[in-house]
């Protein structure tokens, strides 16, 4: 019964990703709506406003889909804690499991007034787990501050709220020759179904003179709690979903493999972890279940582990035992700023009512094509 308490982290996880999955289609099903319009209005002396505009809201599934992702990956963490008290103890359930939960903490005060949560646990799991707390994330780009904070959000609060992200801004301007252009960029982010995208200034004017604009947007899913960092902004939703997932999974292998010898994501283990694990000793023999223990004496006794200081870096300073092909693998997904080609610029064929143009999927993010001109 030796992997029996791990089981359901990983099931969690496989949940989790359904949701994920269900997801990316909500936000398919509503962009195919054509849900979005551009304006490009004259505000007088040449001064023009790019703006965005939402005809119709988020459908409220999105929200419930990543509500039920956050709850499995926190439940996820949690499991993971109980899992290893229960190897180290060698009892299931483990002893003073009320109290038992993965920590996630902003200050070290808060750490050292629960650090009795996790006294059943080994030295070195306690030292992993203080290595990973938000308050050492030197980025301020915590995987696991996100989880927790928009879990609890969603689940003692509110759903969290969807909105979106003007990911790729690219406008083409046609302007009457001898005509200057100044760009300043404005909102990226939609407040109630509005944003102001640019201001484009033309210079000199007069009256009786057009312009025209291809606004050549890319509109992204986003989540108005996700934290407003730096770090963040460079990353899709979607691949923040997945590199989220790819950190808790890590978490549990790493635990797994040290409490019983294997698991089910080892890959992600680095090689001299996995051979460190492979030369430690028992620490105690198991000792007996209490009466209420549904599954018996675990198979194996829990191991001493002597973490090493030179871990592997994943998301800017959360650390995690992962291989380097494999930190540099996940890394790439998170931070190209080119998701496609695009194509020669155009202003043929203006129009004002709907979008132009296809909804190009890739791995669960929209592209919007804007209208090929707008007046």
């Amino acid at each position: 019964m030796g992997n029996v308490p791990f089981a359901a982290c990983w099931d969690r996880l496989d949940r989790a990703d359904k949701h994920r999955y269900s997801l990316v289609e909500v936000w398919n099903e509503y962009i195919d709506t054509s849900p979005f319009d551009f304006t490009f209005e004259h505000q007088g002396d040449g001064v023009h406003i790019l703006q965005a505009c939402q005809s119709r809201p988020i459908p409220v599934a999105f929200a419930l889909e990543l509500g039920e992702w956050l709850y499995n990956l926190r439940a996820c963490l949690d499991y993971t804690v109980w899992a290893a008290c229960a190897h180290v103890t060698g009892r299931l359930p483990p002893p003073d499991e009320g109290i038992l939960q993965f920590p996630a903490y902003d200050t070290p005060k808060a750490w050292n007034n629960n650090i009795h949560r996790l006294k059943h646990l080994d030295e070195p799991h306690r030292d992993m787990l203080l290595k990973m707390q938000p308050f050492n994330n030197t980025s301020g780009a915590s995987v696991i501050a996100v989880i927790n904070e928009l879990a609890r959000i969603d689940r003692h609060r509110r759903l969290t709220i969807s909105t979106t992200y003007l990911a790729e801004m690219e406008p083409v301007v046609s302007v009457p020759q001898g005509c200057e252009v100044k760009l300043q960029w404005g909102q990226r982010l939609l407040i109630n179904g509005r944003a102001d995208l640019a201001r484009i200034t033309i210079s000199p004017w007069r009256d009786g003179f057009a312009a025209e604009i291809n606004p050549r947007v890319g509109i992204d899913p986003e989540v108005a709690e996700w934290p407003n960092l730096p770090f963040w902004k460079t990353i899709r939703l979607t691949d923040r979903l997945m590199m989220a997932q790819s950190f808790v999974e890590s978490v549990v292998a790493a635990f797994e493999y040290d409490c019983t010898g294997a698991s089910r994501r080892a890959d992600l283990l680095a090689e001299d972890y996995k051979n460190e694990c492979a030369r430690r000793e028992y620490l105690k023999e198991p000792v007996t279940p209490t009466p209420t223990s549904p599954f018996g004496i675990l198979r194996s006794g829990p191991f001493r582990a002597r973490w090493r200081d030179s871990m592997a870096s994943l998301f800017h300073g959360v650390p995690v035992l992962l291989r380097a092909d494999t930190v540099a693998d996940v890394i790439q997904l998170g931070t190209s700023n080119k998701i496609r080609k695009r194509q020669p610029p155009s202003l043929t064929h203006p129009r004002r009512s709907g979008l132009a143009g296809s909804f190009i999927r890739d791995r669960g993010v929209i592209l919007q094509r804007a209208p090929d001109a707008v007046r």
